[in-house]
């Protein structure tokens, strides 16, 4: 059963890996405000269809808990992020938002009560070391220049470590679709209202095709299913469980620069996937070994 779980954070960290590549792609027509308003919109849009078979309009009940979580899932985040990629390279991106766990770890001690095990801070650590890792040996460091950039995107990093705190405490009963549907809908919402007053013309570029094909993939992949997997996620290992996703991300955003790119993959890069690995196969035998205790009692 757990296999299920390792895949579906894979493919949550290829979906959400591949973020900054696509976003790159769309800062040449669109500002930061529509990217996340069509991202978010085509999201809504694939959502629909699930939650109108599963009559699950009924279902949703409105509280603070929920709407502060389509805020800061989304709305916060994305639009950060994307205002981030334009002051960062998408490899120095990775190891700023490789901070998300740890954010995450404390934050669920805070606000949840959690004890941390010893294996669940040597899981942590390990994902992280593997993670500065491929970014040291590269000799990524910050420069000047993108000083503003890692501050902006270490607030959208706590802002998901945030989200996933509070879906766990208030919606961990609610369905995955019910909270992706929200969040996506709250941002569309939001942004919407913004793209009116900073890129009231964006529509004119939507339909060119480059475009077009990247918010289908960013908007109803990314987006729509990406977040319908992340509460999945969350309601299975934790809050801290699925924000190891963030270790993962780094490698698709090189291996993207590989194919893509024509940017080289080191011996570093294999190594540190080496140690982000073994993280990720001790957090989630821990959380198979919970699951089980909790179902023989």
């Amino acid at each position: 059963m757990s296999i299920i779980y390792i895949f579906a954070l894979l493919m949550l960290s290829t979906l959400w890996g591949s973020t900054f590549f696509w976003t790159k792609i769309l800062l040449v027509d669109f500002h930061p405000i529509s990217i996340v308003f069509f991202r978010c919109l085509f999201g809504v849009l694939f959502l629909l269809p699930f939650l109108i078979k599963q009559k699950a309009f009924s279902k949703i009940k409105l509280s603070a808990s929920l709407i502060t979580i389509g805020l800061l899932g989304a709305t916060v985040p994305w639009t950060l992020m994307t205002v981030s990629v334009q002051y960062l390279e998408t490899t120095l991106s990775g190891i700023i938002n490789s901070l998300t766990p740890i954010f995450g770890m404390l934050l669920s001690i805070i606000v949840l009560k959690h004890r941390p095990k010893s294996l669940d801070w040597l899981s942590l650590f390990l994902g992280f070391f593997g993670v500065a890792f491929i970014f040291i040996v590269q000799n990524k460091t910050i420069q000047s220049t993108e000083i503003l950039g890692v501050l902006i995107l270490l607030v959208a990093t706590f802002s998901y470590s945030f989200t996933s705190i509070l879906s766990s405490k208030y919606q961990k009963q609610t369905s995955p679709y019910i909270l992706a549907f929200t969040t996506l809908f709250t941002a569309t919402i939001v942004c919407g209202i913004m793209m009116f007053f900073v890129q009231p013309d964006s529509y004119s570029n939507l339909f060119e095709p480059t475009n077009f094909s990247v918010y289908l993939i960013l908007g109803m992949l990314s987006s729509g299913l990406g977040y319908v997997v992340f509460y999945y996620l969350v309601s299975y290992g934790g809050p801290v469980y699925v924000l190891f996703i963030t270790y993962i991300m780094p490698i698709i955003s090189l291996m993207l620069g590989y194919f893509f790119l024509d940017e080289s993959v080191t011996g570093s890069m294999i190594f540190g996937l080496f140690f982000i690995l073994i993280s990720i196969t001790l957090m989630n035998k821990d959380k198979r070994k919970e699951k089980g205790k909790f179902e023989s009692a």
